[in-house]
């Protein structure tokens, strides 16, 4: 038997034993000090703390107290005097006590009112810690940090003073340099030494500009004019600034921002031009001989991201940041520099709202990226969701927005009551004061919030921050309503993160378009963030339908036209074209753009023909469009074009049309990735070993044909023992039955199915239960209705990979947009795949169609 470890010296005999050990053992000195003035000590540390032998009223009296501003400090006015008196508790109150050779000791005070057991008189438990190295630790860091501001500013001034003096006398070197530049009489050898004076004070004269400028910022003495520049128009003008430079290493300059894209920037067009020039030189300075330097831009959030990229040295990771601070040279290169350039360019994006960084590897280049605002109007209000979070509140079946004005003064409450009143799709909540609204809007279900600025107990901007840290409300679009209608006031609130701004008075028309914009900003979906397998019909690369936007003055344009648009199908009867027609309608409504026709070609090309001459009489400006064959129908879709329509394609492309020329843009699921997640639910469910059958679509189908494919690569390249045996095709959904009905005949012992989509599965689903087969596995493609509550009831289809034809609706809707207002558009556009088996098939239902999954689906779940 072992005997117990002992782990203290401590004999815990009594609570009373304990206190007493533990307050020995503590640093600070702790006495209680009682009304009648007698101090009781609770530990020895007085004299190592306070410096007197002995704890008594009379000893503490005679010390000398100061406060942190060095004024004297009465005893009355000592923590524990007061606490005694009033009962009045002090935490980490800081006091000083003169010691010998007039230093200071400084101490941290805490005293709390206690009531005495015996006499119930009032007394003050007190504990002193003296915090003397802290409080020099800190002065000494003050003192710093003055001395460095001091510092600073000396530098600054002496480096302004400097920049001026120097440019007085750079003025006649550079100015007679260029006389006798001039000179005709000038031998070779005096021409080369006048270049060379002439080089040299160009670049005294640039340093000096430089340094006038970083010290301008550091003082707060440079400004900027904020005002709107078109982008594409200053790359170009720089672009011609550097590009002698450019020639003399053989560097090509690739400006992929197109100027006549109208891309606006909210910037001071000065030092817009001078960041440009600054980053653009160094692209090229650290260049390779025969190197590229390309420009792109982006959209990204409210903010366009500009980048120059070159393929030059490089940067280590370590040099990220230390590239941007004054005078550093990057190491081991050559070129000549002031290394001021890069600090300059920081400092004068920060100052125009935005910010830089760099991502480089050695010997392969750098990419020098900042960003910079956008002008309210430019701010995307049509874009996909930040986050996937699938809510669960219904999507409602109809337009009806519920809005809360939170605003104290009465009348304009009445206003906004009146004007909302002759709207039957809004209903308005009111609330007069911030924490009346903030309950509102955490009880209520609610679509936009109205937020007055100045209320009676909190600002609106604190009510803001509370909306978007509450994870019930952080999603709700908010507007102010304000009186402050200075610029400054209304880029600052807009950059807090409000949706959109208005000022008092407010202005009917305007107050109902604004509102109008906001509840309509956001597709209330999102896509995934997950990559793109697919490619398109002629292998090209795949862009995600995320980076589809819309701004303001896109939107109030494309309004103003009152475009038409069409819709021609291949099929309509099942939940995939209706979820898709349903993403088209919304989004064009949201453009006010009226779809005038709707056709179904029930899988017939020569209905669909028949279909478009019908539309082309509608005079659409847009067609979105299935082609049912891409040969047969390649001439009437030829003819649209012509006709000077814009098509946009879904999951398929005519024979001969061109991109850019003859139609818009493709989109389609990424089919590629729905196959591969089909397949993989085919091996679990089968424990990785069996034999299965896979029915196709015998079409010119890219899209199908990309689903076939990745199913049948993934097992052949994963599951070596499950054996494809048998292939089928189909050339109608219909014939999904017979199909399957023939490979299980040829097949007895056949264990499982991929089907080319949903429609066709349930065709196949039917023959597998007519041959008795019950532990038989389908997997497909496509989340319909019937395969859904198949799956729900852990039927015979076991998962699939599902497309999101909501989104896709959305998208192709964007790019007829897009199209209409003469910006480029990508040849082929995607949205991601979703792997959807029992488990998640709530959550999916709600992503693909836009809504909670009906009644049938939850109850074949139960």
């Amino acid at each position: 038997m072992h005997e117990p470890m002992s782990t203290s010296n401590i004999n815990i005999t009594s609570n009373e034993n304990l206190y007493k050990e533990v307050l020995r053992t503590m640093s600070e000195c702790v006495f209680i000090l009682k009304q009648t003035g007698e101090i009781v000590p609770l530990n020895e540390n007085v004299e190592k703390v306070l410096g007197i032998k002995t704890a008594t009223a009379s000893s503490l009296m005679e010390l000398e107290y100061i406060q942190e501003d060095g004024s004297p400090l009465l005893y009355s006015e000592l923590p524990w005097a007061i606490t005694v008196e009033k009962s009045i508790p002090f935490q980490n109150f800081i006091l000083g006590i003169k010691i010998e050779n007039n230093d200071i000791k400084w101490l941290s005070i805490n005293s709390t009112p206690l009531s005495m057991e015996e006499s119930g008189d009032q007394a003050a438990l007190v504990s002193i810690s003296d915090i003397s190295d802290r409080k020099k630790m800190e002065d000494a860091i003050i003192k710093s940090k003055e001395e460095a501001e001091k510092a600073n500013l000396a530098k600054s001034e002496f480096l302004s003073k400097m920049s001026h003096e120097l440019r007085t006398p750079l003025n006649g070197i550079l100015g007679f340099a260029q006389l006798l530049e001039l000179d005709e009489t000038l031998n070779e050898q005096q021409r080369d030494f006048v270049q060379e004076i002439l080089n040299g004070g160009s670049h005294l004269l640039e340093l000096i500009n430089e340094i006038l400028d970083l010290s301008r910022i550091e003082t707060g003495k440079l400004k900027v004019s904020i005002d709107e520049v078109n982008l594409g128009t200053v790359i170009n003008d720089c672009i011609n600034i550097v590009s002698p430079l450019a020639k003399q290493k053989n560097i090509n300059i690739y400006n992929r921002v197109n100027e006549s894209e109208n891309i606006t920037v909210l910037a001071d067009p000065l030092r817009l031009k001078q960041i440009l020039l600054n980053l653009l030189d160094n692209a090229i300075k650290y260049n390779y001989d025969n190197g590229k330097v390309t420009i792109l831009s982006h959209l990204e959030g409210d903010e366009q991201v500009v980048h120059i990229m070159d393929t030059g040295v490089g940067l280590l990771v370590e040099e990220y940041q230390k590239v941007f601070v004054p005078f550093y040279r990057i190491e081991g290169t050559k070129e000549k520099g002031t290394g001021i350039g890069l600090s300059l360019v920081k400092q004068l994006v920060q100052l125009m709202g935005g910010k830089i960084s760099v991502k480089s590897r050695i010997g392969e280049g750098s990419d020098f990226f900042f960003s910079l605002p956008l002008p309210i109007d430019l701010k995307p209000v049509m874009r996909w969701d930040d986050q996937v979070e699938l809510s669960t509140k219904s999507v409602r079946k109809v337009e009806n927005y519920r809005l809360l004005y939170i605003e104290d003064n009465e009348s304009n409450l009445h206003l906004v009551k009146n004007i909302i009143k002759s709207h039957p799709s809004y209903t308005l909540l009111t609330a007069r004061t911030g924490q009346e609204g903030l309950k509102i809007a955490a009880k209520e279900d609610i679509d936009l919030i109205l937020l007055d600025i100045n209320l009676p107990d909190i600002d609106g901007y604190e009510v803001f921050n509370s909306l978007k840290t509450d994870v019930l409300t952080r999603d709700i679009a908010i507007i102010a309503v304000s009186a402050n209608a200075m610029p400054q006031d209304i880029q600052y609130t807009l950059g807090k993160g409000f949706d959109n701004y208005l000022s008092k008075p407010i202005n009917v028309r305007e107050f109902l378009e604004t509102i109008s914009e906001t509840v309509n900003n956001t597709f209330q979906q999102n896509i995934p963030d997950r990559k793109i397998l697919s490619t398109g019909p002629n292998e090209e690369e795949a862009v995600s339908a995320k980076t589809l936007q819309l701004s303001l003055r896109e939107l109030k344009k494309l309004k103003e036209k009152k475009y038409k648009a069409a819709i021609s199908m291949h099929y309509v009867e099942n939940d995939w074209s209706r979820s898709q027609i349903a993403g088209l309608k919304s989004t064009f409504a949201k453009m006010a753009i009226d779809v005038v026709a709707v056709t179904n070609a029930q899988f017939n090309w020569e209905k669909q023909v028949g279909d478009i001459e019908t539309i082309l009489a509608e005079k659409p400006d847009i067609i979105v469009s299935i082609p049912v064959d891409p040969i047969l129908t390649a001439g009437s879709y030829k003819k649209a074009a012509q006709a000077g329509v814009k098509l946009v394609f879904m999951d398929n492309v005519p024979m001969s049309l061109k991109h850019g020329k003859d139609y818009v843009s493709i989109v389609s699921a990424d089919n590629y990735g729905n196959g591969i997640n089909s397949a993989h639910i085919m091996a679990e469910k089968l424990n990785r070993k069996g034999k299965i059958g896979i029915i196709y679509y015998d079409a010119d189908f890219f899209a199908t044909k990309q689903r076939t494919e990745a199913f049948s690569k993934t097992i052949e390249e994963n599951y070596p023992d499950i054996k494809i045996v048998t292939r089928g095709g189909i050339t109608n959904p219909s014939e999904g039955e017979k199909v399957a009905k023939d490979m299980i005949t040829k097949h007895q012992d056949l264990n499982g199915m991929f089907v080319v989509w949903d429609v066709p599965a349930e065709g196949a689903l039917k023959a597998v239960r007519a041959a008795g087969k019950n532990d038989f596995v389908i997997t497909t493609i496509d989340l319909g209705l019937n395969v859904a509550i198949e799956m729900a009831k852990d039927g015979l289809i076991k998962g699939l990979g599902a497309q999101l034809p909501y989104q896709q609706g959305v998208a192709e809707a964007i790019l007829a947009g897009y199209s209409l207002l003469g910006k480029q558009t990508p040849s082929y556009v995607a949205v991601p795949s979703l792997k959807v088996k029992k488990e998640n098939l709530l959550d999916a239902w709600k992503l693909v169609y836009n809504q909670d999954a009906p009644v049938s689906i939850i109850s074949a779940l139960k």
